[in-house]
């Protein structure tokens, strides 16, 4: 992006001018300052082989950055078909499929970087991931987790595997499917007895009724755990997981990069690694205590 400047004209008045023409010198030169503090045209790719919720909250994260950088689309930014990728600046690719990068960028000259989810593609430098007992750690002495799931929705297969691990260490999973988000406080005041943490997935931090289910859980001391990150502004206790959005603001940055040439852009592959998010205020509601230690963890922190 090039750095905008400010055109200046001392001695541009009306009197000597006119006043239509030193309105008019004056229209230009503002013109000409926005046109150049302006992004420069961005050609972009997309292919995605997957349209979950983890996709969108990708691309989410994408265009708000993209738009913060000024790449406005149908101004100065253009998405186009994978098919037309030889025209592009930049090629982006989005795969949810196991041992593949799951965000590739490419540029017209061949540069390329690769965002990964795990450690699937043996590059050893990446030893940091999940902590699959991170549960323990934030509520120790836990040993039932209740997790709510819309039975029309499919794309559960990072939520799965979640579960799969709590279970490997030992935590009982109590499961409550609903069919529509009217259903959620329901669904709630029936686990709050029985749980002692309730886990909510995307899909159901996204419904409305959120605030419904917040409430039943704080006055029944029941604390909320959830896998957006988003989730902890809307009153839930503790989020620990790859921030999607987040993802897709660093890729948007990237895209840029490389769009420019890649100049000073380290070609090495990158781990988008989980992190810890808390609600501090949220997780005294719900009679929640964490340790100086829990809490020095936390990458974002909600008091």
């Amino acid at each position: 992006m090039r750095a905008g400047h400010i055109m200046e004209r001392s001695h541009l008045s009306c009197r000597h001018l006119g006043t239509s023409r030193a309105i008019f010198l004056i229209c230009l030169l503002y013109l000409l300052s926005i046109v150049d503090t302006q992004a420069s045209q961005l050609r972009v790719a997309v292919s995605a082989s997957d349209s979950g919720m983890v996709v969108k909250h990708v691309q989410l994260g994408l265009q708000s950055e993209l738009m913060r950088q000024g790449y406005v689309t149908g101004t100065n930014l253009t998405w186009i078909d994978s098919s037309q990728a030889a025209s592009s600046d930049v090629n982006l690719t989005i795969s949810m499929t196991k041992n593949t990068p799951f965000i590739t960028l490419v540029n017209q000259q061949g540069l390329s970087t690769d965002i990964y989810l795990d450690e699937s593609h043996n590059h050893t430098e990446f030893a940091e991931h999940y902590e699959v007992n991170f549960i323990k750690k934030l509520l120790p002495g836990i040993n039932t987790l209740g997790v709510i799931i819309d039975k029309k929705v499919a794309d559960m297969r990072n939520t799965e595997q979640f579960l799969a691990q709590q279970q490997q260490k030992g935590m009982q999973i109590v499961y409550h499917y609903i069919e529509t988000s009217d259903e959620l406080r329901v669904a709630t005041r029936m686990l709050a007895p029985i749980v002692d943490v309730i886990y909510l997935p995307y899909h159901i931090t996204d419904m409305a009724e959120l605030s419904q289910v917040i409430t039943v859980a704080e006055r029944n001391n029941v604390a909320l755990i959830a896998e957006d990150h988003r989730s902890i502004d809307k009153g839930i206790f503790a989020v620990y997981n790859i921030d999607y959005v987040q993802v897709g603001r660093d890729t948007a940055d990237l895209l840029v990069r490389l769009a420019e040439g890649g100049k000073n852009l380290s070609r090495e592959n990158v781990l988008a690694q989980p992190v810890l998010s808390l609600n501090l205020d949220a997780a005294a509601r719900m009679g929640v205590e964490l340790s100086s230690d829990v809490i020095n963890k936390a990458k974002f922190i909600v008091e």
